[in-house]
């Protein structure tokens, strides 16, 4: 079939060209953003850090890290970085909106419904702890308090009044209906949220998917602390984790949101913990244990928060679509990386 002397010539003109200009347009580079925070064995903080210190694998396969860029949270870890005191960077964003200048905070406290006593009084005996990390918020961090006991509740709205803070954990022992929070400005979670929707939400996993789906339009990290008991359910000897944990620890991780959970539990050990562990681990956030030395578990997640790393890299080629398995590490010894586990293809 001889083409139309017009289209011949567009064809001649096609091949003409080099094979890379040939193909630009069908070449599709995905990048992918990853919050990560090292810490040494004492959990405090490995500064320093630079792009080639970072090893980054994705289902097994090398990803180029293409920047790490260090954000202090603090005013301590600023003046370590050399910042002045109101000087604070530049945090990456999907959104048009600007991230907030403070850390955002989601305070989620599991209250037992069948009033276990190992449950009731190891929060009873850790609120004291509780109200020294408010005490220790910087100027500009909010804080937005829920808590779950056969429902979600939603307490208090993201607030910097510490006062109204440590009211609103204490409050979340108990086993009652409270009223809407008051209206604040920007960030605020009230218009994102429905209490007819939270009352439906029967586990805490149903409730990560409701609160990560409300702080998503908020740009920039967030940072849970999950005052609690457990997570999953046991099953034959063993713990699994609930039909929609796998659609929450999405719903997490699109939104940056790190669990940091800290185990109220009056107990050396107990079974739902492995939840807790694997909650934190998948968000690149940590477990700690209460019970014995509750100023430790408040001293880790304290160091873990005052800042992280932004990883910039190239996704390799893979060859399926779905969820993929995200492995960081750095080329230091003595070191731990908390970083999300997985990713998912968003189209």
């Amino acid at each position: 079939m001889r083409l139309p002397f017009g289209a011949a010539c567009l064809v001649a003109a096609f091949l003409s060209l080099p094979l890379a200009a040939q193909v630009r347009e069908q070449i599709s580079v995905e990048r992918i953003l990853i919050d990560a925070r090292v810490t040494d064995y004492n959990g405090d903080p490995v500064l320093g850090l630079k792009a080639d210190d970072f090893v980054v694998k994705v289902d097994g396969k090398p990803a180029a890290v293409l920047s790490a860029d260090w954000i202090p949270e603090t005013a301590a870890q600023r003046e370590l970085a050399g910042m002045d005191e109101d000087q604070r960077p530049v945090v990456t964003t999907t959104s048009e909106e600007p991230a907030p200048q403070g850390r955002l905070f989601i305070y989620f406290v599991q209250t037992d419904f069948a009033r276990n006593t190992s449950r009731v009084s190891g929060y009873m005996s850790f609120i004291s702890y509780a109200d020294q990390m408010i005490d220790d918020l910087e100027q500009g961090d909010r804080v937005a308090v829920f808590s779950f006991d056969s429902h979600l509740k939603f307490r208090l709205d993201f607030t910097d009044n510490k006062g109204d803070l440590k009211h609103a954990i204490r409050q979340a022992m108990a086993i009652d209906d409270p009223p809407p929070p008051q209206i604040v400005p920007n960030p605020s979670l009230a218009r994102r949220l429905d209490r007819e929707q939270m009352k439906k939400c029967t586990t805490s996993d149903e409730a990560f998917i409701l609160i990560a789906n409300a702080v998503r339009p908020i740009a920039g990290p967030k940072s849970m602390i999950l005052l609690g008991w457990g997570l999953g359910k046991l099953a034959n000897g063993q713990v699994v984790m609930e039909r929609k944990y796998p659609i929450a620890r999405y719903a997490l991780e699109t939104s940056r949101v790190t669990v940091f959970a800290i185990d109220t539990t009056e107990a050396d050990y107990h079974s739902l913990e492995a939840g807790l562990q694997k909650a934190a681990a998948d968000t690149g956030g940590l477990y700690a244990r209460a019970y014995h030395f509750p100023q430790l578990a408040v001293n880790r997640v304290q160091k873990a928060v005052s800042g992280h790393y932004e990883l910039e890299i190239r996704k390799p080629v893979l060859d399926r679509r779905g969820t993929h398995l995200i492995d960081v590490n750095v080329k230091r010894p003595k070191t731990y990386v908390m970083a999300r586990s997985s990713y998912v293809d968003t189209d």
